[in-house]
């Protein structure tokens, strides 16, 4: 074996080294994502279900003021609330939103611990007047249900601190997203 050869083969020997620590690596890398993935369902991990909780947790109590649209009279009552003029445009919607901790757990078009609100939308098209006080009741009592299926029985928690007008101000908004069928559980 001459020189050349030799240089060949140590060449050849340290790619495949190369080739080997990269596939381990990557190995590793999917293993730490399935887990990860795993965690994010809530099948069995309590941890992740924690720290899903604690991202819930409100930064500041934010509410507003105003009368039941649903008829059922004044709004109730409200803890640490401040007040302030009513909700009318989708972005103002939206920044109550963020302050309350919706999107913690939902995004407009894709699951994240709660289902996305287009597939909300989709659920109760064609029935939004019934689904707005549904919805709303929903919010502010929180609980398990229909979505058990994608969000593996994760609760919704109360949001006690909105007034039912607020809630069905937010049960609005998100029955107005385009509908989208969730996928298959």
């Amino acid at each position: 074996m001459d020189l050349q050869d030799r240089k060949f083969i140590q060449t050849f020997s340290i790619f495949l080294l190369a080739l080997l620590v990269t596939a381990v690596l990557l190995i590793f890398l999917a293993n730490g994502l399935a887990i990860r993935s795993r965690d994010e369902s809530f099948g069995s991990s309590r941890l992740a279900e924690r720290q899903a909780y604690l991202r819930l947790r409100p930064v500041g109590q934010v509410g507003l003021e105003s009368k039941s649209v649903s008829g059922e009279g004044a709004a109730t009552p409200m803890m640490a609330t401040v007040q302030g003029p009513a909700l009318k445009t989708p972005a103002e919607i939206r920044h109550f939103m963020t302050a309350q901790g919706c999107f913690a757990c939902h995004a407009i078009d894709s699951k994240v611990v709660g289902p996305a609100y287009a597939w909300v939308a989709y659920r109760f098209r064609g029935q939004v007047a019934a689904a707005v006080v549904k919805l709303a009741h929903k919010i502010i009592k929180g609980g398990v249900g229909y979505w058990n299926p994608w969000t593996g029985g994760i609760a919704m928690p109360a949001h006690p601190q909105l007034s039912l007008a607020q809630a069905e101000t937010l049960a609005r908004w998100v029955l107005a997203q385009h509908p989208l069928a969730p996928p298959k559980p």
